[in-house]
């Protein structure tokens, strides 16, 4: 029997690193191009409500994993060292370990951030760019990040030149430019083609089982270094910045529009290159003849602030970090809506593999199968209210643990809470969507507050599922 005779669907999971949600152009962004991508939103259902769960990578990851928001999973932040991050407790399943128990051949290629990988059946791994590692070996992070794997790989191809990706990063072009550089590597040879050549390889095979197939790419993670074919792709004058930009620049610290509009070219570029890399897989996917079978999600683990507020990376609430790119594609045969405006989070991404293989959900799965979303009698597209869920919930715990937040969102409304200290946020979406004005003290909004304050409870109230439910 080969693959396209299975008649369970393959399943592949696609996941960037820290890519914003607006950095798609069907998404709406007017500059990048993303080809690939838009073809694949065409054919299924776009999300444009999707939200994450906690906004930072192995947490967040972690939610994804289980359909369990991070403070029933317990994975609630990352160390310094990655390695070292607490991973996910013995007793929580995986979706993965379901297909894998349920007879799915189970692979996983690229970053996916899991301490220790479970569910698998085979892996090619790394855990990311690392933009903080310098050296390749000897820092007291940790061994790179980019992996003993992808290294043997690229020395095979080019001695010595895993070591001078690390030496790039200790020139004064690296540091005076936030970590947007062009890589000294070719297209063929960067991490990102590493990794899709795996995932074309596993897919190319013959498969008597229906596969899962988690493809993680490791951009537009900092540091933003493209090939130089992408580094060239977008100018720095064609980049438009907005008052979140232009508010916070601050020369004395390098932040000046020259290093902010170079940083944003560079990014768009690597989100131009991942879709050149999705193209080349999905070509391979339709020769064999996988596509029509075979359910696609694609997403990321959260976005990245690029420059606004002042701050690069992630960490805090704001909707560049917690706004997340979303699409889903069924199989064959399936109708869905083009557009799905409803609320959604990652925790519903596991239950929807788990409804698409035909497994049954666990009661202790806070998320909710996306897939009667997708049907055309799900709601009017584009409608607001029409389905969905009427807030979402966020959390994060900093890397010392010296402070942890919750973030309750509405479509109208988003509420914050820091502790043991710190500022209370209240942002009301509709009159501020930049999220400049934090009006949690202001007596207009005390109404609001208090209704905020109240739902954040009950929600963290009615998700406090036991972990062993009968």
């Amino acid at each position: 029997m080969t693959t396209a005779a299975v008649t369970k669907p393959n399943i592949i999971l696609i996941t960037t690193d820290q890519q914003r949600y607006d950095t798609l152009a069907c998404n709406g962004n007017p500059i990048v191009r993303t080809p690939v991508i838009d073809r694949l939103a065409r054919e299924g259902s776009r999300f444009v409500n999707s939200f994450i769960n906690n906004t930072v990578c192995v947490p967040s990851r972690a939610c994804l994993q289980t359909g369990r928001y991070t403070h029933q999973h317990g994975v609630r932040y990352m160390e310094s060292v990655i390695e070292t991050t607490p991973g996910l407790p013995v007793w929580e399943e995986t979706f993965m370990q379901r297909l894998q128990t349920a007879g799915y051949e189970t692979c996983a290629v690229g970053k996916i951030h899991m301490f220790p990988p479970k569910g698998f059946h085979e892996t090619h791994l790394t855990n990311g760019k690392g933009q903080r590692w310098t050296t390749p070996y000897g820092s007291p992070l940790g061994p790179a990040q980019l992996g003993d794997e992808y290294a043997a790989w690229l020395e095979k191809r080019h001695p010595g030149a895993y070591a001078r990706i690390y030496e790039q990063r200790r020139t004064e072009e690296y540091r005076t430019n936030r970590a947007a550089i062009v890589n000294v590597l070719g297209t063929e040879d960067y991490i990102d083609t590493w990794i899709t050549e795996n995932a074309i390889d596993f897919v190319s095979r013959e498969h008597r089982q229906p596969f899962f197939l988690w493809y993680g790419f490791c951009n537009p993670h900092g540091p933003v270094d493209p090939p130089a074919e992408y580094a060239s792709l977008y100018s720095p004058d064609d980049v438009v910045l907005t008052e979140r930009h232009l508010r916070f620049l601050n020369p004395e610290r390098g932040l000046t529009e020259a290093v902010l509009r170079r940083w944003i070219a560079y990014y768009w570029g690597l989100c131009t290159y991942i879709d050149d890399m999705l193209g080349r897989f999905f070509e391979v996917l339709r020769r064999r003849g996988l596509w029509d079978n075979t359910l696609i999600i694609y997403t990321t683990d959260h976005g990245e602030y690029m420059g606004e507020y002042g701050r690069f990376g992630k960490g805090l609430f704001h909707d560049c970090i917690i706004h997340a790119p979303l699409i889903i594609k069924p199989p064959a045969g399936e109708e869905v809506k083009p557009l799905v405006s409803g609320m959604v989070e990652h925790i519903d991404i596991a239950p929807t593999i788990l409804d698409y293989a035909g497994l049954p959900i666990p009661r202790t799965v806070q998320g909710k199968s996306l897939r009667p979303l997708l049907s055309p009698a799900s709601g009017d597209e584009g409608k607001e209210g029409d389905e969905g869920k009427e807030q979402i919930l966020c959390e994060y715990t900093k890397n010392d643990q010296s402070s942890h937040g919750k973030c309750l969102r509405t479509r109208r409304y988003k509420y914050c809470i820091w502790s043991p200290s710190g500022p209370v946020e209240l942002y009301d979406l509709e009159e501020d969507p930049g999220e400049l004005r934090n009006v949690a003290d202001d007596p207009g909004y005390t109404a609001v507050r208090l209704e905020m304050q109240e739902r954040l409870l009950h929600h963290l109230s009615l998700s406090e599922k036991p972990i062993h439910i009968r």
